[in-house]
């Protein structure tokens, strides 16, 4: 077996007029918890938020629900170009 080799990755800024929009889950065995974060062309925080919710779900079904939650930034920030990102790191 060959040893797995990470490769660093950075956040980029998104193209100018743009917000970025990253958002993660994480699932333990009788919670879920999620992180968004919203960021302007320039890299400066303009929004997020986090939070958990007391349910077991898998790791897929867990990242909908932080995408779902990051949406719901983009409309209370009336953002209108947005591009969504999660995982900037790969998952074997």
């Amino acid at each position: 077996v060959l040893p797995l080799s990470p490769i660093p990755k950075k956040w980029e800024k998104p193209l100018r007029g743009t917000v970025k929009i990253n958002f993660d889950a994480a699932v333990s065995k009788t919670k879920t918890g999620f992180g968004v974060i919203a960021r302007d062309s320039e890299g400066f925080v303009i929004g997020g938020g986090y939070g958990f919710k007391n349910e077991e779900m898998t790791g897929d079904w867990a990242k909908l629900y932080a995408f779902e939650e990051s949406l719901k930034i983009a409309r209370l920030l009336n953002i209108t170009k947005v591009t969504f990102e999660t995982d900037c790191a790969k998952h074997q």
